[in-house]
């Protein structure tokens, strides 16, 4: 995403951003770069764990669809999706969960994705809130 564009959007500043992530070195660097621009992030490597992020007050996630083990994020998707808190799909195997993600319905990043991209495709779910 154009970085002019994502000035027009607003800042992630002071917004807490839920990451599911199952990929830790991809984890790291999104959630240094969302810090970085002043969000605080909610971290969660597994279904499990971006579950019980969901005991706070979420602006705006950030979801990989594939968790492993045969898990995918449409649990939180759903929970996100009941509170009306916009999320952004990030996934490395769009031809095989092709159904899945159609069927959360929500903007898709393919992995790899540069970090701008993905804090610009954050502005924009939040935007249009």
């Amino acid at each position: 995403m154009d970085p002019q564009l994502c000035a027009g959007l607003g800042t992630l500043a002071g917004k807490t951003i839920l990451v599911v992530e199952d990929e830790v070195l991809i984890a790291m660097d999104i959630n240094e770069c969302l810090e970085e621009a002043g969000a605080k992030v909610l971290y969660g490597r597994n279904l499990r764990q971006g579950m019980k992020q969901l005991d706070h007050e979420i602006d705006v996630a950030l979801l990989d669809v594939s968790l492993g083990h045969s898990e995918t994020c449409l649990p939180i998707a759903e929970a996100l999706r009941d509170r009306g808190v916009p999320f952004v799909l990030h996934s490395g195997d769009l031809q095989r969960l092709g159904e899945t993600i159609s069927s959360i319905g929500a903007p898709v990043l393919e992995k790899p994705c540069d970090v701008a991209v993905i804090r610009g495709a954050l502005l924009k779910a939040l935007a249009s809130r």
